[in-house]
């Protein structure tokens, strides 16, 4: 109630004569969960951990505001604010667990902060050119390399409608924060429609601001560096064709940063894809039921980095949802490169230990009101530089989802992660968890 009084005042008194005049669109989300974990593997919460959390966020979009001294251009206005709470107990947000994923936001009290506030400008100086401006919500290709993770990217995008043939193109620059300093992230692609999929090819720039002289070097997964720009080329194809959804990504990491106190520089030599499809089949019994396989990887260094690093590692893929990891496993949320804390390294794994293989099987089907699905998931690293196990854990998620219409669902979730041969400890951590949200 409150975000939604904020909102429609800052509306009125920003806009008071386009609010009466164009459209106003508003939107809200509101995501409920409590959880428990146990026998978790770093942390202050190393045998357990109970986490409430809140997520809700208030979106509105004045739109069609006619730019009078332009030639059928217009832009719509759009704020979306964000509340992020996590109960009364402070140790849910100082775990090993959750606090990266907490330490991302302006605050975790609940109180409200701009997520979003941009500019969308139409037919931007050329009739097939949208213009957005200002702080937005960006997504490249499976977010692998490049996403704003629920904070908005401050910058700049362009999108070019039908260059040629039905080929759309882009340009973005935007300027996030990492570990305190700014990072330039500037780049584009090209989306080429086939004639039953989607062809993306992209290109960005990662560059970050040069550290002063006498500065704490930057922590990286092998080495330290003052200064760095890694370079992401990637092409997805995205199919939907019948009963099949296809997905697929490859992506070279190149570039170069320069270690401190003139130690010379590293460069970047890594890969990673990704894989997804998704089969839609009417089961008897039960109904249109899914079945999916993922497989991934990336690459990882064998041994100590000296003139060459080829581990995996964008600075801003998507790796949260709120206060907790979202991706591969309700427990693990890996991405292609770094899954939940277990070691306290930049990318949760032992030291030594970079790169992933991820394979997933997974289902769904529904039963009566509900929805059954269950994922099996295995991790293992790409590389080990102390020649030990590559073996990470596996993972078993159990989900019941109730879908009381189109903008209310309940969850419940168990989810069991088996450590495997790389750990020392091989108790399992369990997740039980339920939840709700909630949309219009």
């Amino acid at each position: 109630y409150g975000l939604w009084l904020t909102a429609y005042g800052a509306a009125a008194f920003l806009f008071p004569a386009a609010a009466s005049a164009t459209k106003l669109d508003l939107s809200s989300n509101v995501d409920l969960k409590a959880s428990n974990y146990t026998n978790l593997l770093t942390g202050a919460g190393k045998k357990g951990q109970a986490l409430y959390s809140e997520n809700a966020t208030l979106g509105f979009v004045i739109k069609d505001i006619k730019l009078e001294k332009t030639r059928d251009s217009s832009m719509d206005v759009g704020i979306v604010l964000n509340s992020l709470g996590t109960g009364s107990s402070s140790s849910t947000i100082t775990a090993a667990q959750f606090s990266e994923a907490a330490a991302r936001y302006p605050n975790v009290t609940g109180a409200p902060f701009v997520k979003e506030a941009y500019v969308k400008i139409y037919k931007f100086l050329n009739p097939k050119t949208t213009a957005f401006l200002g702080r937005q919500a960006f997504t490249l290709g499976q977010g692998i390399t490049l996403a704003d993770d629920g904070l908005g990217l401050t910058g700049a995008r362009l999108e070019t409608e039908k260059i040629y043939r039905g080929i759309k193109g882009e340009v973005f620059y935007f300027r996030p924060y990492k570990d305190a300093d700014f990072v330039k992230l500037t780049g584009g692609g090209i989306y080429y429609p086939s004639g039953e999929g989607l062809w993306h090819l992209y290109h960005f720039w990662e560059e970050a601001a040069q550290q002063p002289l006498g500065a704490t070097p930057v922590v990286e997964l092998d080495h330290t560096s003052v200064s760095r720009v890694k370079k992401f080329s990637g092409i997805r194809y995205f199919l939907n064709y019948n009963q099949l959804i296809f997905d697929g990504e490859f992506i070279v990491q190149r570039g170069k940063s320069r270690r401190p106190e003139n130690a010379g520089s590293v460069k970047y030599a890594g890969y990673a894809f990704l894989i997804k499809g998704v089969w839609n089949q009417d089961v008897i019994f039960f109904g249109h039921s899914k079945a999916r396989l993922a497989y991934g990887k990336s690459s990882g260094n064998s041994g100590a980095v000296t003139d060459k690093d080829k581990a995996f590692l964008p600075s801003f893929g998507h790796r949260f949802k709120g206060v907790e990891r979202d991706g591969f496993g309700e427990i693990a949320g890996a991405s292609l490169y770094d899954m939940m804390q277990t070691s306290g390294t930049v990318n949760g794994l032992p030291n030594g230990v970079s790169g992933l293989n991820i394979i997933n099987f997974g289902a769904d089907v529904p039963y009566k009101k509900l929805i059954l699905s269950f994922d099996l998931f295995k991790f293992r690293a790409s590389q080990n530089a102390n020649m030990d196990s590559i073996q990470i854990a596996r993972e078993w998620d159990l989900k019941v989802t109730y879908p009381m219409g189109e903008s209310l669902r309940l969850r419940a979730v168990y989810a069991i992660f088996q450590p495997l041969s790389l750990y020392s400890e091989n108790t399992a951590i369990k997740l039980v968890s339920v939840g709700l949200t909630a949309k219009f």
